[in-house]
């Protein structure tokens, strides 16, 4: 892209809702894991908004601890043609499915908190 002085200069722009602005003038963070929930905020700083961060953090939880849930309904399914107790099977697609409602989650406040946490530390 050639910007209005005429020079060559690659120029990139960051789009966020439709409110376009040159990065070179912007503060981004670093990571980009949580990159959908990056809003504007003063002084040209992008910030993440922590509400949306942590929707974005449940939805990789829900797609991290799907084949845990899947391996899980296997066992038990062999455990009950063994006739054998399942309740520490139970117990722990109970933990899994009740992962997302961790309130380690809803009290992360940068997204270096939430990037701490995944499935095995939050079923710990």
């Amino acid at each position: 892209l050639e910007n209005q002085t005429g020079d060559s200069r690659m120029t990139t722009y960051l789009n966020i809702n439709g409110d376009v602005r040159d990065t070179a003038s912007l503060t981004l963070p670093t990571d980009r894991t949580f990159r959908n929930a990056w809003v504007f905020g003063d002084e040209d700083v992008v910030e993440v908004d922590m509400p949306k961060a942590q929707e974005i953090f449940k939805d990789n939880l829900r797609r991290e601890r799907q084949p845990l849930l899947e391996a899980l309904d296997v066992e038990y399914m062999k455990a009950m043609e063994r006739g054998e107790d399942t309740a520490s099977i139970v117990a722990q697609k109970v933990a899994l499915r009740d992962i997302t409602d961790d309130a380690r989650i809803a009290s992360a406040t940068t997204p270096d908190q939430l990037g701490a946490m995944d499935v095995a530390s939050l079923t710990a």
